[in-house]
Formats: C-alpha cells, sequence, structure tokens
C-alpha cells in the first residue's frame, strides 16, 4: 500500500502543468517611455539630424511598420517547421495600445525565444544603425519606436531565459497572457511586467484556442484606420 502511494505521487508529479501569465501593462508601458526617453537622449547627443521632423507620411510608415513587427513575429513562429498557418493569428486593438500576433498551438522554447527578439533585431537594432549609417531620420526614429515599443518583448525573453529548456509555449484567445507548460514547477520563477494569473494540471482537451481567426481587428481599431487613410487621401488635395 505504502509503494502504491509512492507510485501515485510520482505519476502526478510527472504530469505536465500549466501556468498561465498575463502582461501588467501599467508596468511595461512605465519600462516603454522610460526606454523611449532614454533613446531619444542617447540619439540626440550622437545623430546629428532632427528626429521631430515628421509628417503625416511618416505617421503612416509608423502604423505600417508597426504591422511589420507582428509580421515578424509570424516569421519567427514559422521557424518551426511544426508550427502550422491556421494557428498563427494577428490582430489589432487599438484601444487597449495592442498589435498583437498568436501561435495558438504548442511550441518549443526555441521557437518562441527565436519570434521573440525577431523584431528587436531585425527592425530594431539594426534598423538603428542603418539610420546612422545613411543619415535617415525616419529610420531612427522607426526604430526608437519599434525598440520602445519591444518592450513586452524584452520582458517575455528574459522571463523564458529562467524557464527549463524543455517547456512549452502556447497562445489561448487573450492577446494580453501566454500560457507555459511545464513538468518542472516554475511557479516561483518572476519577471517584472509579467504576472501568474493561474496555474495547474494540463489538459490538452480543455485548453485549446477557440477563436482562430486569421486577423481580428476591433471596431475601434478598424475606424481609427478608415479615418487615418481618409485624412491622409485629404492631405494629398490640401
Amino acid at each position: 500500500m505504502f509503494f502504491s502511494i509512492i507510485n501515485i505521487e510520482g505519476d502526478f508529479m510527472k504530469k505536465e502543468k500549466y501556468y498561465t501569465y498575463t502582461l501588467d501593462t501599467v508596468i511595461l508601458n512605465v519600462l516603454a517611455l522610460v526606454l523611449v526617453f532614454a533613446l531619444i537622449i542617447i540619439v540626440g547627443f550622437t545623430y546629428p539630424g532632427n528626429l521631430l521632423a515628421i509628417d503625416m507620411n511618416d505617421i503612416i510608415i509608423m502604423i505600417l511598420w508597426m504591422i511589420l513587427h507582428e509580421i515578424i513575429h509570424a516569421i519567427g513562429f514559422f521557424s518551426s517547421k511544426t508550427v502550422k498557418k491556421e494557428n498563427v493569428t494577428m490582430g489589432m486593438f487599438l484601444e487597449k495600445g495592442i498589435f498583437y500576433c498568436m501561435c495558438k498551438q504548442e511550441i518549443p522554447k526555441k521557437t518562441i525565444l527565436f519570434s521573440l527578439v525577431l523584431p528587436l533585431t531585425t527592425i530594431g537594432i539594426i534598423t538603428l544603425i542603418l539610420g546612422y549609417i545613411f543619415s535617415s531620420s525616419l529610420l531612427v526614429f522607426l526604430s526608437i519606436v519599434n525598440i520602445s515599443g519591444c518592450i513586452g518583448d524584452i520582458m517575455m525573453t528574459i522571463f523564458m531565459f529562467k524557464l527549463p529548456k524543455d517547456i512549452k509555449y502556447l497562445d489561448l484567445d487573450d492577446p494580453t497572457s501566454f500560457t507555459i507548460i511545464s513538468k518542472e514547477d516554475i511557479s516561483n520563477v518572476k519577471t517584472l511586467g509579467i504576472i501568474k494569473k493561474d496555474s495547474g494540471i494540463y489538459d490538452k482537451s480543455k485548453m485549446y484556442a477557440k477563436n482562430k481567426k486569421k486577423i481580428d481587428i476591433s471596431k475601434m481599431s478598424l475606424i481609427f484606420l478608415i479615418s487615418m487613410i481618409v485624412i491622409y487621401i485629404l492631405t494629398l488635395f490640401i
């Protein structure tokens, strides 16, 4: 009987557990502001151009740049041959300050890490360097916007590095949350801006994404985009 209890407890401990985390948008927005001001100060001392000389065209490009950021996340997800197209979704909820790309299937740690750092390096750091080389105020400006907008990606990357190698990552339907599946106890792993919301025994039949729209745009975001397009067209005739 004693050995049976040990075996039962051992089987329980071997079961995969899920840990759902939510992003603390207040802390992340504060960190983003600190980062953008720091970058502006650094660039102000090192870049000879005028970063404030932006017009309507540049604002449109900035929005497209943010969308490009999410497309690059998707490219990062597709670096894994196991990722299915129907499980990668993108969306826009400007009322929450969110552009997002989600992978609604289990992926390994190396895939989520690659996806997280790809926009930061490609259209952030590399673009910033190119902006200096070609004296392009627009590229420098876009790079600063992108790098500061990567604060959630940066904090998630730090968090992921603290986790075991064999964890699996999963997005469900909330763009401000993510789930980690692990055989090891990771409840004590903490990172600024990331809050543990829920945990328990992982049941794949019960934990799955219900909304798998390829593109999900809120009504307010759609109104904003249409308004921007109309304003842009009007400026062409003024």
